[in-house]
């Protein structure tokens, strides 16, 4: 009988000192900046805006930094021709084209915002090509150009689900160029600083 009350005695008193034990605190809250990506993944970025299309790679090095390599075309042709009647019976044609190739490099850092939103800037390089080409009444000619310059651009993302997020980016560039131009009156050398902001883009990503 001694041994059963004293039994049931140290039964009462273990529930009683573990329901008196305080409670182990919650786990703490992801940091805010924290965002779905990871180190080593890799994404496909299109982008486009007024007469200009881009196609990039991303490779994050972190969640919230990645290298950013970025394929942006320009290009559009026009052709025009005119027929007059007086004083004699004349066609007249022309042309005019142009196309446009920028590479960029640069450095993107990551931040995560409320909901599925990420911000990002971008810092980088550029390098380009550039051919225009054109023949009018009075004559034709051509230019080729190159261009090396700097760049930084600000973005959001909305992520749409764990592989795509729809955004846009606001960029500013600086550019030194040269180009040549040959035409019947002969061959010209132009040098040139150029300044572009505010280049707006809407971007679609694609997360591998």
């Amino acid at each position: 009988m001694f041994c059963v009350r004293s039994t049931l005695a140290a039964t009462l008193f273990a529930a009683t000192a573990a329901a008196q034990e305080p409670a182990p605190p919650p786990p703490p809250p992801p940091p805010p900046d924290t965002t779905p990506f990871r180190s080593g993944q890799w994404a496909m970025q299109f982008g486009g805006g007024l007469n200009l299309a881009t196609l990039g790679l991303l490779k994050f090095t972190g969640p919230a930094r990645a290298w950013l390599v970025d394929l942006a075309v320009d290009g559009g042709h026009q052709h025009s021709t005119i027929h007059a009647t007086s004083p004699t019976d004349t066609t007249l044609s022309s042309y005019s084209s142009h196309a446009t190739v920028t590479l960029r490099l640069g450095r993107r850092f990551y931040r995560a915002r409320s909901g599925r939103v990420v911000t990002f800037q971008t810092l980088g390089v550029l390098g380009g090509f550039r051919h225009s080409a054109g023949s009018g009444f009075g004559g034709g000619g051509s230019t080729n150009g190159w261009s090396a310059g700097a760049f930084g651009e600000i973005g959001a993302a909305v992520l749409v689900g764990s592989k795509l997020s729809v955004g846009g980016t606001a960029g500013a560039s600086f550019t030194y160029a040269r180009s040549v131009s040959r035409s019947s009156t002969g061959r010209q050398v132009l040098w040139s600083y150029q300044g572009n902001a505010p280049a707006v883009r809407f971007v679609t990503t694609i997360y591998f």
